[in-house]
């Protein structure tokens, strides 16, 4: 038996790592199982509290370092801001390039 010899023109390309050879796209990425705690709206509305309690005290604040001050997790904090600006209540303002959250005076 003779080996068949390829030439440039008829090597079969190989699909890239991941790729389905069908499509040429990548598989869909599996997202990992969530997790059982949920936002309440009595938890968003108590961070916003302490959120609102910090700005009245500061000159603003970057929403990491109000993530750093507030103790919960930091999908509450956004969420809490969130909350706080729906409401009208915050003034966003560019500081080179952070975004400082205030309270509208």
């Amino acid at each position: 038996m003779s080996a068949k010899k390829t030439t440039p023109g008829t090597a079969r390309k190989s699909t890239a790592a991941g790729k389905s050879a069908a499509n040429g796209k990548a598989p869909p990425t599996r997202r990992p199982a969530s997790s059982s705690r949920t936002l309440s709206s009595l938890d968003v509305g108590a961070v916003a509290g302490e959120i609102w309690a910090l700005l009245s005290q500061s000159d603003g604040q970057t929403l990491a370092a109000l993530k750093k001050s507030i103790h919960a997790p930091a999908d509450v904090v956004v969420a809490a801001v969130g909350w706080l600006a729906r409401e009208d209540k915050l003034t966003f303002v560019a500081s080179g390039r952070a975004l400082k959250i205030t309270l509208k005076s």
